[in-house]
């Protein structure tokens, strides 16, 4: 099963034979290995392998139809089973793309929680050789500042207009100014399988709204692209490991991705077998005939497999879709219209509300009746407007008025706070169809009630 998986598009430059030395440079000089890569070197060439009793480096230079496949396989048998490491280059013209897979026997991708960490040959191919860039990003281990002077690229990026392989993930700023999690630290952890974006200020959020149509993550969600289009959300206010449950499920998403058939160890070995049958053929005449029927054979099966390929990449794409989780906020009954929300699952729990109410209304047929009862029995109402709207009620009401900290709890929840002569204008995201006043001094001790009162009834009155 596999637990790791990219795809590093190496500078054309970069030739096979400073791959290989980078390959075996990796074993060579790691604490860990127990092969024996010293001394005077053998010439890397196809087939060559070192082992020792648990391990093996074995490497594979084959020419194909139109490129060169080369790489290396790295085996290593611990307690309970063996883990390989395949690194496998495909360079033809145009492209020199290398595909790092990390696989172990016995294991489930989506359930297993020790996933096997980055290999270390990452580290050393984007050290090594040239500048890599997935379509026109460049690959790097420092996250990517979006400001006023290039938000179209993340723009291009969240509209699926680029043909990048690594998925995106783009950390949108609190109003307060901060981040759920540190752009540089998370860049760090997943450089080599994925580009970090962060937001630089609201002003740059509200031009990519505008320009998306509002499906940009805001006030410190985390948005996460994948090529083709999917995308997932990621907010967890509690404290928690936010950057290894952000790299373990971009991990394990790419893990059940289909590889490139070039960069495969098979395909490389099945090129191998062919050229030697070949040869077989042209110095074995009499046995052509049945060779040939061996080799339609061979292409049925593959067929099959391909089509099995086809539809296990669909069934992935749609269990991502429906996955119950914190990286995926859209109910599965119906999609998230574009208006901006107050507090997570705001629509979600509008749309309960409603019906709810329809049902306690009692002016609906019996067939309706059971099919609202149905969608609220499976949907769990969560109690995030009541925790927002206590806030805001917390706020309101003090006697003490929008305070220096009350103004920023405010922004925290997603208000701007202008004053305006006798009063404070608060503006939700800078919208100027969501914008509420409240007095400066209270007239009467009933004033902050009525605020808050307003205020409810302003925003949430159906």
């Amino acid at each position: 099963m596999i637990g790791f998986s990219t795809i590093l598009p190496l500078s054309i430059n970069t030739t096979i034979e400073e791959f290989f030395l980078i390959c075996r440079n990796w074993m060579k000089d790691s604490p860990h290995t127990t092969l024996d890569i010293h001394g005077e070197l053998n010439e890397i060439e196809d087939g060559l392998k070192y082992t020792s009793h648990n391990e093996s480096l074995e490497f594979v230079n084959v020419k194909g139809e139109e490129g060169i496949h080369c790489g290396v396989r790295h085996t290593k048998k611990d307690i309970d089973c063996e883990w390989r490491t395949d690194v496998l280059g495909y360079k033809t013209n145009q492209n020199f793309l290398v595909s790092i897979v990390t696989s172990k026997a016995e294991f489930n991708v989506k359930t297993y929680s020790k996933l096997p960490s980055r290999p270390y040959i990452i580290k050393l191919l984007m050290e090594q050789t040239g500048s890599m860039y997935d379509d026109k990003i460049i690959i790097q281990k420092e996250p990517k500042k979006v400001d006023l002077t290039n938000y179209q690229e993340i723009v291009a990026i969240m509209k699926n207009e680029t043909n990048n392989r690594f998925p995106v993930v783009y950390i949108s700023k609190y109003f307060t100014g901060d981040y759920l999690i540190n752009p540089t630290e998370l860049a760090k952890w997943l450089s080599g399988f994925a580009h970090v974006y962060f937001e630089d200020n609201k002003e740059v959020s509200k031009k990519i709204k505008e320009l998306t149509n509002g499906i940009n993550p805001y006030n410190g969600t985390i948005g996460i692209y994948w090529p083709g289009g999917a995308r997932n959300n990621y907010y967890n206010s509690e404290d928690s490991d936010h950057i290894f449950k952000l790299r373990s499920f971009v991990q394990k998403t790419l893990s059940s991705r289909t590889l490139i058939k070039e960069c495969r160890w098979s395909y490389i070995q099945d090129i191998k077998y062919k050229l030697r049958l070949e040869e077989y053929k042209r110095n074995n005449l009499e046995l052509t005939e049945f060779m040939e029927y061996t080799f339609n054979e061979i292409n049925v099966l593959k067929e099959r497999i391909n089509n099995l390929e086809a539809e296990n990449e669909y069934l992935n794409q749609q269990l991502e879709i429906r996955a119950d989780n914190e990286f995926n906020d859209l109910p599965t009954l119906i999609f998230k219209g574009n208006e901006r929300e107050i507090f997570k699952n705001e629509q979600l729990e509008l749309i309960l509300e409603v019906l709810k109410e329809k049902l306690n209304s009692g002016a609906c047929s019996e067939r309706m009746r059971n099919m609202i009862i149905s969608i609220l029995d499976s949907n769990d109402k969560s109690d995030n407007k009541e925790i927002f709207l206590n806030s805001v009620k917390r706020i309101l009401t003090s006697d003490k008025g929008l305070t220096k900290q009350n103004k920023k709890e405010m922004k925290k929840l997603g208000f701007e706070i202008t004053e305006e002569g006798k009063h404070f204008k608060l503006k939700f995201q800078g919208d100027d169809r969501y914008t509420f006043t409240v007095s400066k001094s209270h007239s009467d001790h009933r004033a902050p009630k009525n605020n808050y009162s307003q205020f409810k009834e302003y925003f949430f009155s159906v």
